[in-house]
């Protein structure tokens, strides 16, 4: 998992082409305004943009990826997401190939997962053992947030 800011995207390009055309989507195209849907960057690249109310943590669904890397990038608003190695977990709903995800619950003997607070301009990038659980409330209320997730075929 690696947490950051845009501007520093950069640095990450060393971990990939995708990555790095990944990063270039996000930095060169007016995504307040890009409408929600998914949005085909090129093979084995593609971004969803979204709309939502984030929930509060109690409600937090873990969720794994097995084919795909996540650069989650905060468009506007902020939400708070919770990780941990999939070590800590154990299988809650079995995975949908065909969405590649698979929800996860923590194992009893497993300590609480990590926090961050992603705000506008910040990114995450969840590779296949990070599981995470996205659009969380960073207080005691929910917020409209726009992001976008770009989904990177890993290899």
């Amino acid at each position: 998992m690696i947490f950051d800011n845009i501007e520093n995207a950069y640095i990450y390009y060393t971990l990939g082409e995708k990555i790095k055309k990944g990063f270039e989507f996000i930095k060169n195209n007016n995504l307040s305004s890009m409408p929600c849907g998914r949005h085909d960057i090129e093979e084995g690249i593609y971004a969803n943009v979204q709309e939502l109310e984030t929930k509060l943590p109690h409600l937090a669904k873990f969720e794994a990826h097995r084919e795909y890397i996540d650069i989650q990038y905060v468009i506007s608003g902020s939400e708070r997401m919770d990780f941990a190695l999939i070590d800590n977990f154990a299988g809650d709903i079995p995975y949908d190939k065909e969405k590649d995800v698979e929800f996860l619950r923590l194992k009893e003997d497993s300590s609480c997962p990590n926090v961050i607070n992603v705000k506008t301009g910040d990114f995450a990038i969840f590779f296949p053992q990070d599981v995470h659980a996205p659009m969380l409330s960073c207080g005691d209320g929910v917020e409209k947030i726009k992001k976008v997730i770009v989904k990177i075929k890993a290899d």
